[in-house]
C-alpha cells in the first residue's frame, strides 16, 4: 500500500489481485448473492483508490479495504432503497465458505441456506471472522462496534447457524 501511494501501478495490481476474490465475496454475501457485487467490487477498489492518501500504514491494509467494501455496499443500498429499487434475491446465493467445522455441520448447499435465515449482523461476523480471517478487533473496527460485540455477533451466528442446520437436516430426514 505504500508503494501504491507512491504511485506504483504494479503495487495497485498486487493488492488487487491479492484483495479482489475475497472482497467480492464479502460483498456477494451482503448483497445477497446478486450480480451488483462486481459493481460494488469495482467501486470498492475506486473508494480505494481516492482515500489511498488517508490510508495510515500503521495498520494493515486487508481491515481497511474490507471496511472500505462495507460502507460502498451500504451507501449503495441506501441510494437503492432511495430509489425504491432493491430487488434482493436468495435463490442465487453464493456459495457459503468453508468454516473450519464444515463437515460436521452439513454440506455447502446446506450450510448457504441456512445462513440465509440468520440475523444480517451475526452473519457478517460470522463469515468476517471464521471465512476471512479478521480478528474481533479488526471486525470491531470495521464494523463500529467492540471487539466483544464483534465476538458475541459472530458466537451467536454459529450458534444459530447449528440450530438451523439442525433443524433443516431433522426436516429432511
Amino acid at each position: 500500500m505504500i508503494r501504491y501511494q507512491g504511485g506504483s501501478l504494479e503495487a495497485f495490481q498486487e493488492m488487487y489481485a491479492q484483495l479482489a476474490p475475497g472482497v467480492r465475496r464479502y460483498l456477494s454475501h451482503l448483497a445477497g448473492g446478486s450480480e451488483i457485487a462486481d459493481d460494488l467490487l469495482q467501486e470498492t477498489f475506486l473508494q480505494m483508490h481516492r482515500s489511498r492518501a488517508a490510508y495510515n500504514p500503521k495498520y494493515a491494509v486487508s481491515p481497511w479495504v474490507f471496511g472500505l467494501a462495507r460502507n460502498v455496499f451500504l451507501m449503495n443500498r441506501r441510494a437503492a432503497r432511495r430509489w425504491a429499487k432493491v430487488h434482493e434475491s436468495r435463490e442465487d446465493l453464493p456459495e457459503f465458505p468453508v468454516l473450519p467445522e464444515a463437515d460436521r455441520l452439513g454440506s455447502q448447499d446446506e450450510i448457504r441456506r441456512c445462513i440465509a435465515y440468520l440475523a444480517p449482523d451475526q452473519a457478517e461476523a460470522l463469515l468476517l471472522h471464521h471465512e476471512w480471517g479478521f480478528s474481533f478487533e479488526e471486525i470491531a473496527g470495521m464494523l463500529g462496534i467492540t471487539a466483544a460485540a464483534a465476538r458475541a455477533r459472530a458466537s451467536r451466528g454459529m450458534a444459530d447457524l447449528r440450530l438451523a442446520l439442525n433443524s433443516f437436516q431433522k426436516a429432511r430426514a
